[in-house]
């Protein structure tokens, strides 16, 4: 899997710690109202683009809700319904579902396609939180 990564953040908005960041601790439903401030706000966020007709988006809801709880104050996670909110997956380029991609206050920097198991985002959050604390 490969990664592209982002470039040292500068302005003093971005020079928040890990630590001092108020992670919600549990999946948060996004919105065309809360999803650009939630990507902005974390130093590492995930967000599941899936919809209630697909089978694997279903399997991913509890494995994220495990993953939040595991990445506590570490990691944002949110689930966006691409049926709802079409204009936001269009903007992300979503083709297929389930759909997560990974952000550093506001900047994509992992997209990964398909159900995943929880060791598997595990090992890729792993990687990535190595990168940004």
């Amino acid at each position: 899997m490969g990664f592209k990564f982002f470039k040292q953040r500068t302005s003093s908005h971005d020079k928040k710690n890990i630590h001092d960041v108020k992670w919600p601790g549990y999946v948060v439903t996004l919105t065309d109202k809360n999803f650009d401030d939630f990507i902005r706000e974390y130093p590492l966020s995930l967000v599941d683009f899936w919809a209630p007709w697909c089978g694997p988006c279903k399997a991913m809801a509890p494995r994220l809700r495990r993953l939040s709880q595991v990445y506590k104050e570490k990691l944002a996670v949110g689930r966006l319904n691409t049926q709802e909110y079409e204009k936001i997956a269009k903007q992300y380029k979503i083709m297929s579902i389930p759909n997560l991609i990974f952000f550093s206050y506001g900047k994509k920097i992992l997209n990964v396609t398909g159900a995943r198991s929880v060791g598997d985002l595990k090992d890729t959050i792993n990687r990535l939180l190595k990168k940004i604390v």
